[in-house]
């Protein structure tokens, strides 16, 4: 039972826009052109890495011994 869905969603998040970063960075410095690419490559290749680190920011949500405190607070109620 998930108690803190925003944090997952946070990992998850995080995960999915920091992964790709080196390999963008990696493409840019080796001058790849990516209109050379169809749109069908560019696509996969865009969910591919997006869909890494997310795999990445969910395998961090429950693996990190860190995260084990933050995983029990509950925001609290507007009343």
């Amino acid at each position: 039972m998930m108690k803190n869905r925003f944090l997952l969603i946070k990992c998850i998040m995080l995960g999915a826009l920091s992964f790709p970063t080196p390999f963008f960075i990696f493409f840019f410095l080796s001058d790849v052109d990516p209109s050379q690419f169809s749109y069908q490559n560019r696509f996969l290749l865009l969910t591919t890495l997006l869909l890494g680190g997310s795999l990445i920011g969910v395998v961090y949500y429950y693996r990190d011994s860190a995260l084990a405190a933050l995983k029990d607070w509950y925001p609290s109620d507007k009343s």
